[in-house]
């Protein structure tokens, strides 16, 4: 029987952090809320794209302040669960690799508070000074895309490439995806093993998409124990097509 190395990709937002950081902590810097509501409806129902949602909402951030901001990434928190899962995950030589739509200032920010080493892929938040008519140092964020797909205006970060680049079907690994909100609808048809709540699970229940529900990390331990218990750890082959032809370039 073969033996399979599970690789594990993560969703930030909503997923390792009770709250999605972006609306929660950086909202905070954007005044009109019902404009904002408006883009992230927009994003929701797929009539823009992550990028043009991104420049959106960074365009209506006033008078940002890091030291403000800080202070709110201090009062956000992980899911319970999340560091009893790397550490089962550490037990088990799982590789564990985050990937957020997000911003990379505050996904480090959080991992250095909560001493966690790990590797993630974002986008770049980019600050420049500027100096109001009140003679006042301000800045103003923008944000690079270093991790974009050349061939895909869709997203900012591109999950899937990550996922696929990182993963070896060779090697008889197996990717397993964690995630919940629209940024991962695209990566989810390219995983072996789905985890999925919220947006994503509607996402994939619609798409036939096998996935497990779940709420905590809790769950997700468990349901990776029982899987291994029973042999159940492979390659999905739907999934496996679809990394092949973009591979191919398909």
């Amino acid at each position: 029987m073969k033996r399979y190395k599970l690789k594990i990709f993560c969703d930030f937002d909503g997923t390792v952090t009770k709250n999605d950081v972006w609306v929660a902590s950086l909202g905070k810097f954007i005044k009109d809320k019902k404009k904002l509501d408006f883009i992230c409806e927009e994003f929701s129902s797929l009539l823009i794209t992550a990028r043009e949602c991104i420049k959106k909402e960074l365009a209506l951030v006033e008078d940002f302040n890091l030291e403000k901001f800080n202070s709110y990434l201090d009062k956000e928190e992980l899911d319970d669960y999340f560091k009893e899962f790397l550490e089962y995950c550490r037990e088990n030589d799982f590789e564990v690799v985050l990937v957020s739509e997000g911003l990379d200032y505050y996904i480090d920010y959080i991992l250095k508070r909560e001493n966690l080493n790990l590797e993630f892929f974002s986008n770049k938040l980019v600050l420049n000074s500027s100096i109001k008519e009140s003679n006042v140092d301000t800045l103003e964020i923008s944000c690079s895309f270093p991790y974009s797909d050349e061939t895909c205006n869709w997203c900012g970060m591109s999950k899937r490439n990550v996922l696929i680049s990182n993963t070896n079907d060779l090697n008889d690994e197996v990717s397993v995806y964690i995630g919940d909100g629209v940024s991962d609808f695209c990566v989810s048809h390219y995983a072996d093993i789905v985890f999925a709540k919220k947006a994503l699970a509607s996402h994939c229940w619609k798409n036939n998409i096998t996935y497990f529900e779940y709420k905590t990390f809790k769950d997700v331990i468990n349901k990776l124990k029982k899987l291994i218990e029973h042999n159940k750890i492979k390659q999905k082959q739907t999934a496996k097509y679809n990394r092949r032809d973009v591979l191919l370039g398909g």
